[in-house]
């Protein structure tokens, strides 16, 4: 038991000082995978299509959205996103984090051009 907490922290100071993709951190679900990057302002990536809005909640506190942009006219957004960054087309609806503090625990969600299909995964920069 020792030696599994050991090297699993092991891991996390690891992927707290690289530019490694954290998909083994923290939880995640829904109709497709996410991967995101290392850093205060990561990279979101999925390979399911086309997005309609990316939303950035603390974990601690999902009703309050930290970061969130759409494209409500061609559901347009696509991988990969770099947080903090619009891409062209989309809107910026809440901004109050474009960089994300370290060790807070987040979940990024998102949502397919259908506005059914998503996934999230639950990350710590």
């Amino acid at each position: 038991m020792v030696r599994q907490l050991v090297a699993g922290l092991s891991i996390l100071a690891l992927a707290g000082c690289s530019d490694v993709i954290l998909d083994g951190i923290g939880g995640s679900g829904g109709d497709f995978s996410i991967s995101v990057g290392a850093g205060t302002d990561p990279v979101y990536t999925w390979s399911a299509g086309r997005a309609f809005s990316i939303d950035v909640v603390r974990t601690a506190n999902q009703s309050v959205v930290v970061w969130r942009i759409t494209d409500p006219n061609n559901s347009n957004i696509t991988s990969p996103v770099r947080h903090g960054t619009v891409p062209a087309g989309a809107l910026e609806s809440v901004g109050t984090e474009r960089t994300l503090t370290r060790g807070i625990e987040y979940r990024v969600t998102i949502t397919l051009a259908d506005g059914r299909t998503k996934a999230f995964r639950d990350f710590r920069p």
